[in-house]
């Protein structure tokens, strides 16, 4: 009787599942997890160095986008001061000093329709702190003075200094030139901020103060206050 069961049971489950039915082991499952594992982990490590090329591809995207803005602005707003450049810090090869290859002007902003907030003499010393290149090259971020920073043309400045280099007098504010080395002498005129004027001599007075005999661009001599002037 038990053996008449066992085979009616065994008929069932052949029935139920089919001619050629596979029943499945708990080894086999085992191997089926593991390659499905593997091949999440490879797909992963694909991905990983596809991700860093695309944060990197949206930074440059980000930056040129910027700088199109800023030529979209100049464009619409003719005859206007555009914004500041706004520009990463630069690495690499970056001179500590440029010299001017002639009378050049410093700008607000990394090309030349920005406003002029100095002009340097020929041979005059600029500290280089920045760089920035433009569709027109390379423009170096020069430091006046301490409050006074501005922009100039890598093409009207040189790396290596003249063996001929003039001493200029720089203003620190509106200065006066006056006709001698005290505040009692007449003022030929008012020297704005950011001036460089051709470098004479120097004085100490009385008073012990320093002025600088200078002269400016168009020719006229004088005397500026050394509080609000530096030589280079």
């Amino acid at each position: 009787m038990n053996r008449s069961k066992k085979i009616i049971a065994a008929s069932v489950l052949t029935v139920g599942l089919g001619a050629g039915a596979i029943i499945s082991t708990p080894q086999v499952m085992k191997a089926s997890s593991n390659v499905v594992l593997a091949s999440v982990d490879w797909v992963t490590s694909q991905l990983n160095p596809m991700k860093s090329k695309m944060t990197e591809l949206e930074s440059k995207i980000a930056s040129q986008q910027q700088e199109i803005n800023n030529l979209k602005a100049q464009v619409s707003n003719p005859g206007t001061t555009p914004p500041p450049v706004v520009t990463p810090p630069v690495t690499g090869d970056l001179p500590s000093a440029v010299y001017a290859k002639g009378t050049v002007n410093i700008h607000s902003g990394a090309t030349k329709d920005y406003k002029v907030v100095a002009t340097k003499a020929s041979g005059s010393s600029l500290k280089v702190i920045d760089s920035h290149t433009s569709g027109t090259g390379i423009w170096y971020r020069v430091e006046l003075s301490s409050t006074l920073k501005g922009w100039v043309f890598s093409g009207d400045v040189s790396v290596e200094k003249p063996a001929n280099a003039e001493k200029t007098v720089t203003t620190f504010g509106d200065v006066n030139l006056r006709k001698g080395a005290t505040t009692s002498y007449a003022s030929l005129q008012v020297i704005p901020k950011g001036t460089s004027l051709k470098y004479i001599s120097s004085f100490t007075n009385a008073a012990g103060e320093v002025w600088h005999n200078v002269q400016t661009s168009a020719g006229i001599k004088g005397w500026v206050i050394g509080t609000l002037s530096e030589v280079k």
